[in-house]
């Protein structure tokens, strides 16, 4: 193993181990405090990382194949502990993917600068707890801060990089003319990739883009683990982590389709009948044959109008439905809406959900809705039910009735659970 090699697996060791039983850490990012980090989270990152020896570069900077250029002399200078936090800091931004992000906001040569100074602080809220930020990147980061307040701990990359962009260009910017090429990430960072960089072909470990996906999951449920019980770090970074291991995924299109697949099977379907003659009559003419229709699906829905129902997200979810319906390509179906509390207010007969007539807002009893709807002529196909969930609910489903429960609630809000005869769909207030 050559000493640039030896060099990082110690910078690597250091990140990830504990500090020897019975010292004491003279506290994070104190001057001195050079015991190993405890960062053993990283782990799956930084030995992801591909060395690659590089007098070209000053220090060191990374691709977002995740290989590493290392300047040999720098490297054998540097002290492991400050090689260590430069490669925490580079890794945080190949986890963040934070060339991928500066590609989609059309970062380029004139903007590059400002891009990787929104990642530094961005990195610096999530590493400097830990004593791990390089110190020029702290430097800068202060410097930046003291020159905008708006610049606080807790944004995006994005967020600091249209508050940076924003700035005169004098009487203001005070620090941010200062980072330079020796300061640069690389492209690493604003997905700009350097003359001294390897072609993604080249014969060196490269991490493909599916590879990196998994590092950055895997490391996401370390980072969530490793953070549980010592509160919460500013920064990107424990959003970056949830959204990994807890992917959003919007409600309108889960209720629209959930509809579709409650009356697919009826609009889908075709029924002899004799009211009409068969096309094909005029060929056997001695042969009686029925004709065919389509029938149109009946729709009930049966909306909680209790005091507790947001009006705004109930009528988002409702014309979720009604663009649903839409889609199906029955422009004459008509909906049954039952106005709902505790006893059923009124039963409107209507082409759009917007057109109901919704009455109540005392206490709340879905199974009277749901009784009422299956009494209803046609008898409905499907019963889509607008709910808090703070209901009693039938013992059994109805028969017939395919029944979706469109569960109405805030963000962060825990609703009771459904019946499991009924498909749910939780629609969240996010706006």
């Amino acid at each position: 193993m050559d000493a640039v090699a030896e060099r990082v697996a110690a910078a690597k060791l250091w990140l990830i181990s504990q500090p020897p039983e019975g010292s004491v850490s003279v506290g994070a990012g104190s001057v001195g405090d050079d015991s190993p980090r405890d960062l053993a989270y990283l782990a799956t990152a930084v030995y992801a990382l591909s060395t690659v020896p590089s007098p070209e570069v000053d220090t060191v900077r990374a691709d977002e194949y995740w290989r590493l250029y290392l300047n040999p002399e720098w490297a054998a200078a540097v002290s492991v502990p400050d090689l260590g936090r430069e490669l925490a800091h580079v890794v945080w931004h190949l986890l963040l993917d934070h060339a991928g992000r500066a590609r989609s906001i059309r970062v380029d040569g004139s903007t590059s600068r400002a891009w990787q100074l929104g990642c530094d602080l961005t990195v610096v809220d999530t590493l400097a707890a830990d004593g791990c930020c390089p110190e020029p990147v702290l430097r800068r980061s202060a410097t930046a801060r003291r020159a905008d307040p708006r610049l606080r701990p807790g944004r995006s990359a994005e967020d600091y990089f249209a508050v940076i962009t924003g700035l005169p260009a004098e009487g203001g910017g005070d620090g941010l003319d200062q980072l330079s090429d020796r300061d640069s990430c690389g492209w690493a960072a604003d997905g700009i990739p350097r003359a001294s960089d390897l072609p993604p072909d080249a014969d060196v470990g490269t991490l493909e883009r599916v590879d990196a996906a998994g590092v950055r999951e895997r490391v996401a449920i370390d980072y969530l683990a490793a953070r549980k019980g010592r509160g919460t770090t500013p920064g990107e970074a424990a959003r970056w982590a949830k959204q990994l291991t807890e992917p959003t995924i919007p409600w309108e299109p889960l209720l629209a389709r959930a509809v579709r697949r409650g009356i697919g099977w009826t609009s889908g379907r075709h029924e002899p009948t004799w009211t009409r003659p068969s096309r094909r009559a005029s060929v056997q003419p001695e042969v009686l044959r029925p004709g065919w229709r389509r029938p149109v699906p009946a729709v009930a829905m049966v909306v909680d109008t209790s005091a507790s129902i947001d009006d705004g997200l109930l009528g988002r979810a409702m014309g979720e439905v009604d663009g649903a319906l839409r889609g199906l390509g029955i422009p004459d179906a008509s909906i049954s809406v039952l106005a709902c509390d505790a006893a059923v207010g009124a039963v409107t007969r209507v082409r759009k959900a917007a057109e109901a007539d919704l009455v109540g807002g005392g206490g709340t009893d879905m199974r009277v809705g749901i009784a009422t709807a299956t009494t209803l002529r046609p008898r409905p196909d499907l019963i889509v039910v607008f709910t808090d969930g703070y209901t009693p609910w039938p013992a059994a489903a109805p028969s017939g009735c395919v029944v979706i429960a469109a569960m109405l609630r805030r963000p962060g809000e825990t609703l009771p659970d459904t019946p499991v005869w009924a498909t749910r769909i939780d629609c969240v207030l996010d706006r």
